[in-house]
């Protein structure tokens, strides 16, 4: 009993010794974000193994009773937990890091935010601090080797022109296989409908592809890229090629804050050192070979559509202007002052110091009631090139208004202009005879800088513009690029309202409605002095006027010659397209936990889009700008140009309706075992007219498993470990054109008919249908070692159907050819993304991600099997059994005993050539090389801290693919072109077929007929530009960025009115560390294509980031 009392006493003792210690102080403070100072609204703050706590309100104030011994622990999505101890303190005012790994943990689709915990499908967040590269103005380029599966070719650099971006590969043949971008909740439509492959074309209108190349990338807070069925269930019919969530920043509330960003970049002009180009000495050798074998000489040359200088010498002595040399022979004194020229054609067409700035203001502030975002941005680029140009102006408005804690409503207006001038070009086109591309008229200066002979000067000795001859007229560059240019004006805004109303703690509403007016201009100047107005006008002889397709031959009278139908004036073309967007959706969501164990969400609602587009164009001819710009036309070139097809005006319409009813549902048991389901429908006016065609059920079910919840899961080094499926079906419209009868008018040739007719351009096809796709996913999300090690892995099975394209018709309705569901392809793959905390102390760390992506895809069914001509594109074409876009390659033989190349036929026999319009035998001609797109790649990032400094070095990489080597060779050659350093090693005598795969400069004889008579099967030439001795690996490796930032002290911020400056230089396209060495400076990732593109420059920025 003794005891029994004292024991008592002593649990009493310690209980009032504890209870005295105990009492409770209220705790009051302010919770910041140590990026920009800002409060942070919502933070929960909780006692230490307790249930007790509040959250900080919209100024980040908090208010909690504790006991001087307990610990707080302030916790907030997107920022590292802090655990502080209060030791009988009043106030605690606590500054919260930004964690990247924390603000994964909420997946933004676009219609919902999902706890990564609870998420099913395969998504990744990226935040735009840790990709944003100084001096890309293009948002879209920043994700190269960011995200697993996620490939970025920089087919062209050309600002505006968009980067054939593709998220797991492709999932049609003919159709769009761009992911659909997703700005804040709402779809972004393109400004113009450009077809997927024609983003490498060089065409004028590749610069308006990019949808998103008018916002400002200081505007993006992150990007969520969702990648598998159920991530983009959602979505439906429009995410077949995956979905990218672009999250803008908001406001925030507290005291206004200001904050600037400048880029400052200048790009390095490309050198001759990186292409294995002749000097204009050995050029002169060739082209002295050539007079010796009878290709150049005075009568030819000055007949000669183009000429350099040995076409200028005959031409000078023919008009007596200067001799002969001795005894007949060239012109040596003539020829030796090009013959050193050695013109740097990019020193003469590439600037040497451009310069690019960007400059971005925005304002945050905010209190209890609302919140704004304000910015604007002004880029101005004058050009790597001397032809071209950009100004692009954007600006942004966010507010946010809290009329309650039920009761939210975001406004948001967006607008951007953009002013640009290119070099003059037409749009390229195929000739299936020669299986070759033409462009009527290019001055690209890449192109003309690689192709153009470095014995052409552009000045003379005495420095005034030297002139040679093209299109049968005089020809400077330089000249040609100031008179003939493009230029394009775009204007685009829209505004943005989203409503969010709490009914119940349990159910929400929520509406979105956007509206978007877009306008483009392009106009081509063709001034009357430039070299494409002159060629009209070139008929110096009777030889050039029967050659110079340029002049009217008069139907009315067949004895005429030829005759000037621009005798005056140049062109002015005028094209401008309008696009118009409503979009709006309506949904309610709730959610309801049964218990503590038992969660159940539910997402249906409705959506309706409205897109209407116009385009107009209209030809101007005879325009004389140096008079005013008054037109004087001459009446018979509308004849003229109507027989080539050419339209004077013309005007197209294109309405587009889509609506879609979704429900999606998912249940929790205790955060370990997660299913999910959606459904949707969808409706489109782009397909046929039958409705089991224009609308279409898609769905998903989906899993997770979070292994590291149970209980029986006991690996300490494992922290985290998640288990995911999809299985579901995703859909597409294809190709953008529509399934009705297509009717056009036009007028006959006959000068008597007076009334115009019709004629079917399209055929309907009212069964035409969505493509569509199902898509296996099975991954798995980790973390170990306390997460200093994170990844994902992902395996997926892809099987795309009911693809669009041409198939052969009956030809009773007067049409070959129609569009229809034509093929079938399965693609499988693997993403592997892994995250690495290497180092880490108080002043230093180092992180790594690695990441791989790699699909292969096959063709399984194809009921339109492509000709010969079509499959050896550079390219690529869709072969049954190959992949999406394959290399096909003639089979190179050898030469001949004359030099002369080649070919093994169907049947092993060696030909000069064949027929490239066969469709048959394709396989027993061609040799299959391998896919024309990269099956897979990927990044590698390092980045290093060492107190205020910051150092990030990404490595992008390609691999498993195949490049056709830009055409070098021709039965005949030009004074005008230049010579890649091949042309050393080619065939001379008899023998050197056995030492070489160069080719002859054929004699005279051999080419009387261009060909046709020696060769009459075809041209060997155009066959061995497409054989397999002229093929190269695309795998190559990039050192894409290297950024060194530096971060002002605050004590010295504070000096200069600042609360945060930094500083960085940067390097964008540095170097390629590993590529084909049969490339020979050739980028894999760009065509060189001419018009309007231009390869990715090397580029060097300066940036200066102030917060005030």
């Amino acid at each position: 009993m003794h005891k029994t009392l004292l024991s008592a006493f002593f649990i009493f003792s310690l209980l009032a010794s504890h209870q005295s210690a105990a009492q409770e102080v209220t705790v009051t403070g302010k919770v910041t974000s140590t990026t920009d100072g800002s409060t942070l609204p919502g933070v929960n703050v909780t006692i230490k193994n307790t249930s007790r706590g509040t959250i900080t309100d919209i100024d980040g104030n908090y208010r909690v009773a504790s006991s001087g011994s307990d610990t707080l622990i302030f916790s907030f999505i997107g920022f590292a937990p802090l655990e502080i101890p209060v030791r009988n303190r009043s106030t605690i005012n606590v500054d919260l890091s930004e964690d990247v790994q924390q603000l994964g943990e909420v997946v933004v689709t676009g219609f919902q935010e999902v706890e990564r915990k609870l998420f099913t499908g395969a998504a990744e967040l990226v935040k735009m601090e840790d990709i944003r590269s100084p001096g890309m103005v293009d948002a879209s380029r920043m994700l190269e080797g960011q995200v697993a599966g996620v490939s970025v070719d920089n087919v062209s650099g050309t600002f505006g022109s968009a980067p054939k971006i593709r998220i797991r590969g492709n999932t049609s043949i003919n159709g769009d296989n761009t992911p659909l971008y997703v700005v804040d909740g709402v779809i972004l439509e393109d400004l113009t409908n450009v077809n997927a492959d024609d983003i490498v074309t060089g065409d004028p209108n590749t610069v308006l592809a990019s949808s998103i190349a008018g916002i400002n990338p200081d505007d993006i807070a992150s990007y969520q890229v969702l990648k598998d069925a159920s991530a983009t269930a959602l979505y439906g019919t429009r995410a077949k090629n995956g979905v990218i969530v672009i999250n803008t920043k908001r406001g925030k509330s507290g005291s206004l804050q200001v904050n600037y960003s400048g880029n400052f970049s200048t790009q390095i002009r490309p050198h001759y050192n990186r292409f294995d180009i002749l000097n204009s000495g050995d050029e002169m050798s060739i082209y002295r070979e050539m007079y010796e074998k009878g290709l150049l000489d005075i009568t030819s040359s000055v007949r000669a559509q183009n000429y350099g200088v040995m076409g200028k010498m005959f031409s000078l002595i023919s008009d007596h202007q200067i001799p002969w040399g001795p005894d007949g022979s060239l012109n040596e004194q003539f020829l030796n002052q090009y013959e050193n020229a050695n013109t740097d054609w990019f020193g003469v067409l590439f600037r040497d110091f451009s310069l690019q700035q960007q400059h971005s203001v925005s304002l945050t502030a905010g209190n209890e009631n609302y919140n704004s975002y304000y910015s604007i941005s002004y880029l101005n680029d004058n050009g790597q090139t001397i032809a071209d140009g950009v100004q692009r102006y954007a600006g942004t408005a966010k507010n946010r208004f809290l009329f309650s804690d039920r009761f939210t409503l975001d406004l948001k207006l967006t607008a951007s202009y953009r002013q640009q001038q290119l070099p003059g070009t037409t749009d390229r086109d195929f000739d299936p005879i020669s299986g070759q591309y033409k462009r009527e008229f290019d001055i690209n200066p890449f192109s003309y800088a690689i192709n153009t002979s470095r014995s052409i000067r552009p000045y003379d000795s005495d420095g005034n513009l030297e002139y040679f001859r093209r299109n049968y007229a005089p020809f400077n560059i330089i000249e040609e690029l100031n008179y003939n240019h493009i230029d394009i004006r775009v204007a685009d805004i829209s505004a943005q309202t989203d409503l969010n109303f709490r009914i119940t703690d349990e159910l929400s509403f929520r509406s979105t409605l956007q509206g978007r007016y877009a306008t483009t201009n392009r106009e081509h100047v063709i001034h009357e002095r430039s070299n494409q107005a002159e060629a009209y006008r070139a008929d110096d002889t009777q030889y050039i006027q029967d050659a110079n397709n340029l002049l009217f031959d008069d139907p009315d009278d067949p004895g005429a010659l030829p005759k000037v139908v621009l005798p005056e004036g140049g062109f002015n073309y005028l094209d401008e397209d309008y696009l118009r967007n409503f979009y709006v959706r309506n949904s309610l969501e709730w959610s309801h936990t049964f218990g503590l164990a038992h969660e159940v969400n539910l997402l249906g609602g409705q959506e309706i889009k409205y897109t209407d587009r116009a385009s107009r164009s209209a030809s101007g001819i005879g325009v004389v700008y140096e008079n005013g710009g008054i037109v004087n036309t001459d009446p018979d070139i509308i004849d003229f140009l109507n027989r080539q097809g050419i339209e004077l005006y013309s005007l197209s319409e294109d309405r587009e309706r889509f609506t879609g009813l979704f429900l999606n549902a998912g249940y929790s048991y205790r955060e370990k075992y997660i299913v999910n389901g959606t459904v949707r429908y969808d409706g489109s006016n782009r397909l046929g007219r039958s409705r089991t065609a224009r609308y279409l059920p898609t769905w998903n079910v989906s899993g997770a498993w979070n292994v590291d919840q149970e209980s029986f899961f006991d690996v300490p080094v494992v922290n985290y470990l998640k288990l995911r499926a999809t299985y579901g079906l995703s859909a597409n419209l294809g190709p953008d054109v529509s399934a009705l009868l297509n009717l056009r008018s036009d007028v006959t040739l006959r000068p008597t008919d007076v009334e115009s007719f019709l004629y079917i351009a399209d055929l309907e096809n009212q069964d035409l249908t969505w493509e569509k796709l199902k898509e296996f996913n099975v991954g798995m999300d980790f973390g170990v070692l306390n997460e200093r090690i994170t990844g994902t892995v992902d395996y997926y099975r892809r099987d795309a159907f009911d693809l669009i394209g041409i198939i052969q018709t009956s030809g009773i309705g007067g049409i070959a050819e129609k569009l229809g569901n034509y093929a079938d392809m399965v693609a499988n793959g693997f993403e592997v993304s892994i995250n690495t905390l290497n180092y880490y102390t108080k002043d230093f760390s180092w992180t790594t991600n690695f990441n791989i992506g790699y699909t292969r895809d096959q063709i399984t069914r194809l009921d339109f099997d492509p000709i010969i001509a079509d499959a050896i594109r550079p390219e690529g074409a869709a072969v049954l059994g190959g992949p999406r876009r394959g290399i096909y390659s003639t089979k190179f033989a050898g030469l001949d005993e004359f030099g002369i190349p080649t070919f093994f036929n169907a049947t092993g026999e060696e030909v000069y050539a064949y027929d490239i319009q066969e469709r048959e035998g394709l396989a027993d001609i061609l040799k299959y090389e391998g896919p024309a797109e990269p099956q897979g790649g990927g990044g590698f990032t390092n980045r290093f801290t060492y107190k205020n400094f910051s150092l990030m070095v990404l490595l992008s990489y390609k691999i498993g693919y195949k490049i056709r080597l830009n055409d070098a060779y021709a039965p005949s050659y030009t004074d005008f072109n230049s010579f890649s350093r091949d042309f050393v090693n080619r065939w001379v005598v008899p023998g050197d077929e056995e030492v070489t795969t160069i080719p002859v400069i054929l004699d005279h004889r051999f080419i009387g007929g261009n060909g046709s008579e020696t060769f009459p099967d075809g041209n060997p030439y155009n066959l061995y530009n497409k054989s397999t001795v002229r093929i190269a690996d695309g795998d190559h490796v990039r050192l894409k960025t290297v950024q060194l930032s530096y971060n002002l002290p605050a004590r010295v911020a504070e000096r200069i009115g600042a609360n945060t400056a930094r500083f960085s230089v940067s390097g964008q396209n540095l170097l390629l560390l590993y590529s084909d060495k049969r490339l020979n400076g050739q980028d894999p990732e760009f065509f060189a294509s001419g018009g309007v593109a231009l390869p990715q420059p090397q580029q060097v920025t300066v940036s200066l980031n102030v917060g005030f």
